[in-house]
């Protein structure tokens, strides 16, 4: 064989690669329809409009508030909670869901557990009846903002801060370092730490 016909001989192609499934144990199963084609538009969602955008939201401290109609748009508001406009659905379905998220962006997770979970699931939970009319129907539309603060006055809710004192009992709101979505929220769930050394 000559070297020209070594040449001209096209070159084999490498089999291409399967798409990604990190579902081991198939557990996408146990999702309804209805619930796997939500996780799914929000895997998409993630995927073309937030992991393009987000590290320069990392690099400048802040977050990306102008894609909360997108978020709206997708339905997810008050998952795994019935009425008041809430999304509805499984525990298993909030899960996915925010498995999707943190996929992305851990800290887009943390403030959709904080705004559905804290915030609103608060308000769900222990919340009068007038309150949970107030506030849940503009919560699950993302309308109004949750957000959750702790405890010590100096350090917030990080711990790494240094925690000075024993909780033996609490109560809501008191002054403490502010959290970073403080500014933007209509519901600030604050609980504020009574020991013996905290501050009033």
């Amino acid at each position: 064989m000559t070297t020209a016909a070594v040449a001209a001989k096209p070159a084999k192609q490498p089999k291409p690669l399967p798409a990604p499934n990190s579902d081991f144990y198939e557990v996408y199963e146990t999702l309804s329809a209805e619930e796997l084609a939500t996780v799914k538009k929000v895997r998409a969602f993630m995927e073309a409009k937030v992991a393009p955008v987000i590290t320069k939201f990392w690099v400048d401290d802040a977050f990306p508030f102008e894609l909360l109609p997108g978020v709206k748009e997708l339905g997810i508001g008050g998952l795994a909670m019935r009425g008041y406009g809430c999304a509805g659905g499984s525990v298993a379905q909030l899960g996915f869901v925010l498995m999707e998220i943190a996929r992305i962006d851990p800290s887009f997770a943390t403030f959709m557990g904080v705004h559905v979970g804290l915030a609103m699931g608060s308000i769900y939970i222990d919340g009068s009846e007038e309150q949970k009319q107030k506030w849940l129907p503009s919560m699950a539309r993302f309308e109004k903002i949750g957000c959750f603060g702790l405890t010590e006055p100096l350090v917030g809710s990080g711990a790494s801060g240094g925690l000075t004192t024993t909780a033996k009992r609490w109560r809501q709101l008191g002054p403490q370092r502010r959290e970073a979505l403080d500014r933007q929220c209509a519901v600030v769930r604050r609980l504020r730490h009574l020991g013996a050394r905290s501050r009033r």
